[in-house]
Formats: C-alpha cells, structure tokens, sequence
C-alpha cells in the first residue's frame, strides 16, 4: 500500500516523506508539498495529512470529499456518468440512459455514493467487533492444541524412558500403551486442526474484507466504493458454539512391578463429574445398594434397619423392609440371584436378606466363629468377607488377627488373605471391600483410632501386595485420611469416600490419584458410595457437622 513507500512520489529523490495527500493518494516530501503540490490546479482543496496522523485514522475516517462529476462510463469511454440505475445497481452516462435504462428507477449518484460509503462504514464496525472473537478464537485453540500436543509428547517421552529401564519385558507394553495414546490423542489433534483451519479460514476473510475496505476509503476513484460495494458480502460467519475444549490425559505409572503382564501402567483421560441431583434424607447415609429392577436399598448410619428407597421431589423416601435386633450394619452387598449379604457389629455370622418388602425375613447365611465379620463384598463366584478377632479393634496384639476369608456359594472356605511374602500383616482392619476389573481386592482398612486414620490395600486376584493408597497430599493437608466406603467403574477405577475432607478420591488400577470430587462439586461428609442400573454414582452423605444437619445423597453423572 502507498502509505508504506519510504520515498517521496512526487520527486522520488527524498526519503524523507511527511504527508499524505488524501485525495491524490500520494506520499510528499516537505518541498513538493509546498512547492509542487500547492500549485497544481484544483489541488487547494485537497486534504494534506501528516503521516503519523494518517496512520491513526481508521478506515471510515479516511473517506475523501470527491468530484462525483468526473467518473468514466465503463461502457462510453468519453461520456462522463450523470446517474444511477437502482435496478441494474450500475452508473450511467447519457448514451446508457437512452439506450436501455429510461424507464428504470434512477437516483442521483452522489445520493447513492453517500448511501453506499454508510453501508461500507457500517460493515467496517461489524468486522472491526468480530474480528477480536476469531482472532482470539484462533490463539485459544493454538494454546490448546500446544499445551496437549506438549502433554502427548511427555507422556510418549517418559512412556519410552520407561522401556529403555525394563528393556526386553516391556516392549510389548510399550506398544500397546502408544497405540492408546494415539487412539486418544490423533482424533482430538484432526479436529482442533479442522476447527484451526476453519477459524483461520474466516479470520482470513474478515480480514482481507476490512482491507479491501480500507483501501477502498483511502483511493481517489469513486468508482472503487461501488465495485467494493458490490462484492463484499455483508453476511458475517455464523460463531461456532462447540469450539473444542481441552481434554486432560494422565500416564498413570504402575508402583510395583508384580509380574511380566504390565509393567507401564495405564493412560487414562481425567473424567469430568457433573452432579445432577441432590437429594434430603432423615439422617445419614451409610450404606447403598442397587438390584434388579432399579430396586434401590440403604441403611442408616447406626441403625439395624434396611430400608428401600426412591428418589424424588428431592428428597430420598424410604420404606423398612427389616431390622435386626439391636445390631448396627457395618456392611452390605449385593449377590447373586438379588440377595443381600449384610455384615453386624460385634457377630460372627453372615446376614442373607432375599425378599424387599416390608417385614421381610433375615436369615444366616454362614458364621465365621471364633472371628467377628466386617467388611463383606460378593463377585459371581465367591464371597470376600474382612474379619477380626473378637478382642479390642486397637492397638494389635501379636496375637491379634485380622485379614480376608474367601468362601464359594456354599459356604466353603477357600483360602485366607492374613500376611505378604515377608509375613507381614496386610491389614489392619478391614472393614469395606470391593473387586475390579482385573478382580483385584480393593480394601478399606483402618490403621488407628486416635486420631483416625486408614488407608486402601490393593491385592492381586491370588492375594498378592500390589499397592496401597494412603491419601493425597492435595486433599488431606489438613485432614488425615480416613476412608469410609469404596466402588469401582466399569473402567477399572476405584472411587474412595473421605468423610472429614469432603472428598471421594478417584485412583486409577496403579493406585495414583486421577482426580477427586469435592466441595466444589457440592459434595460435603461423604460416606458412602454406589454406582446404580444407569451407571450413575450415588453418594450417601452425613448430615454430622453441616448447616442444615440433613443428610444427603448426591446423584452423579461420570464421562469417562
């Protein structure tokens, strides 16, 4: 453009210009401005600016006072155009008007000029409004798709060290992990580059549009405002209203390396929680299970009835369905053939509820006599079930016992998880136990009572160590980490409730904190913890300690 000429344009000698004549179009020196300029002929009207106040105005401000009595027919090269044809949106000369255009619709040409120099400022403003949207769109998704492609090239990176350490046995792995990674990462990289490409696209063409229409308001030719009139559309591109948003992925490292199946660990993409309802409860909630039949069963926080409930009108209501006498419930589970398996303080035997209805029977499914049963859980084959002596929980005597029985459907004893490889005690008291998907046995023990405190104990299907999980400095900087109940997804994660810090703790298969619910999700005392028919996750609050004093149960909805 002429305004970045660094010579003169009149005696293209100086490299030092300081004007702009508005209606010439052209760059001056101090000389020919004074000496040359002034003293053409039908110059003394003409609008000499400086340069530094040139490059100041804007598009619009720019617009010249021009003679519309001296534009050329396109059609007659000697004829001069008198007016304007609104039906044919062209100028005409006085041989045009004869010829082929007496019975249109005229309109004289300066009216139209000036109509149509409205319409150009006015579509000057709405470009100059959406342009930041599409240019700071376009940074937006730049930034995101650099901090994911920084975090994908880590995760390879370290992915890849890790193979250099363990050599042989983890080349497989190796493979198989990059293959996830870039399951998850190349169709997220396609389209933040086709929505990049699109931004960039009408960022573009907003662009080159308020160029061309500045250019247009800074010519000499009258004619450019109705050829650019002509060919800029007014319509300005639809805003896109799902611009991708950041996706966070975690290589989540493997503590122990207990066999030669994976040694990596696992990549996961942190899940998003929306909780979608709140629901009130008499007090607070302890236990939940969900049947067949969207059959829905709870018991409350020290009590001995188990109670059926529905949800609605934000509340939870519930109906009994039994007791037992004089006996809190530690734990419950779901069996098979939608049976409750139900452990009591202070017993050794194992409590079976088959039918949910009001008065309904409780039997014994089994006694572990001399030990005491606590935490219980039940697959499609088995029955886990924590026990204790029946002396004081703390502090552990040398004779003290505390592990894991596996019964069958029969009732048989199958094997007993008391001690490690060392001959070590694996637990403390256990007290909540649930399986996943590699049928690894997740366990909630309790390590002391004053203060309380616990932590997760995570063995292999066949009872070996894996991991445990002891909280995460991020959520229990002020509170110990005292675990109340615990489930898991469909995706192998394991959710954990921790009451005193409003938290449920999300650990992946290795045991690494993924990401946690909490207060900021609405989410206050939690204690228990259930995922539903809908595979939606319940969670059974306390009502000990907050405002209202009333328990709760929060549905949640987890994208995975």
């Amino acid at each position: 453009m002429a305004q970045n000429l660094m010579v003169c344009q009149f005696c293209e000698t100086s490299n030092e210009p300081k004007y702009k004549c508005v209606n010439c179009d052209l760059i001056l020196c101090e000389g020919c401005k004074i000496k040359i300029h002034t003293k053409i002929k039908k110059t003394e009207v003409h609008q000499v600016l400086d340069l530094k106040e040139f490059s100041n105005l804007g598009a619009s401000e720019t617009i010249r006072h021009l003679d519309l009595k001296d534009i050329q027919c396109s059609i007659h090269n000697a004829e001069q155009c008198i007016i304007y044809c609104e039906d044919c949106k062209v100028l005409l000369c006085a041989v045009c008007l004869l010829e082929t255009h007496r019975t249109h619709n005229l309109t004289k040409i300066a009216e139209v000029y000036h109509r149509k120099v409205k319409e150009l400022q006015e579509l000057d403003d709405k470009i100059h409004q959406e342009l930041p949207f599409y240019t700071d769109l376009e940074k937006e998704l730049k930034q995101t798709k650099s901090v994911e492609n920084d975090k994908y090239n880590e995760i390879k990176q370290r992915i890849l060290k890790k193979e250099s350490e363990l050599k042989e046995i983890i080349t497989k792995q190796r493979k198989k992990l990059i293959t996830e990674l870039d399951k998850l990462w190349e169709p997220r990289k396609e389209e933040m580059s086709r929505q990049l490409k699109d931004t960039e696209k009408r960022c573009d063409a907003l662009t080159r549009n308020k160029s061309q229409i500045e250019e247009t308001f800074q010519s000499h030719n009258a004619l450019a405002v109705f050829t650019a009139s002509s060919k800029l559309n007014n319509d300005l591109p639809t805003r896109p209203v799902n611009a991708i948003s950041e996706q966070k992925l975690v290589f989540s490292e493997k503590k122990i390396i207990d066999d030669n199946k994976e040694v990596f660990g696992s990549i996961l993409t942190i899940p998003v929680f929306k909780v979608t309802e709140t629901f009130t409860s008499e007090e607070s909630i302890w236990k939940i299970e969900t049947f067949a039949d969207n059959l829905n069963i709870l018991c409350l926080r020290r009590e001995s009835t188990i109670k059926s409930f529905k949800l609605k009108n934000s509340k939870c209501e519930t109906t009994s369905v039994s007791g037992v006498d004089k006996a809190n419930i530690i734990d419950m589970t779901k069996a098979k053939d939608n049976k409750l398996f139900f452990t009591v303080v202070e017993s050794s035997e194992i409590k079976c509820l088959s039918i949910f209805k009001t008065d309904s029977k409780i039997e014994s499914l089994t006694s572990i006599s001399p030990l005491h049963a606590i935490g219980i859980h039940a697959t499609n084959n088995k029955i886990l079930i924590g026990f204790k002596d029946n002396g004081y929980m703390f502090p552990l005597q040398e004779e003290s016992r505390r592990g894991i029985l596996v019964y069958d459907y029969n009732c048989r004893h199958m094997r007993t998880y008391e001690y490690d490889t060392n001959n070590q005690r694996l637990f403390t008291l256990p007290y909540a136990i649930v399986t996943n998907i590699n049928e690894d046995i997740c366990v909630l023990d309790k390590t002391n009572n004053l203060p309380w405190e616990g932590r997760v104990v995570v063995l292999g299907k066949y009872g070996n160590l894996k991991w445990t999980y002891k909280g995460h400095h991020s959520i229990n900087s002020k509170n110990n980490f005292i675990p109340q109940d615990l489930v898991t997804t469909s995706k192998g994660l394991i959710l954990v409730s921790d009451t005193n810090s409003n938290a449920v703790h999300m650990l992946s298969l290795e045991g690494c904190l993924v990401t946690s619910l909490n207060e900021s999700h609405g989410i206050n005392r939690p204690l228990c913890l259930n995922i539903d028919q809908k595979g939606q996750l319940q969670i059974g609050c306390s009502g000990r300690e907050t405002k209202d004093g009333l328990g709760k149960l929060h549905t949640v909805d987890i994208s995975l």
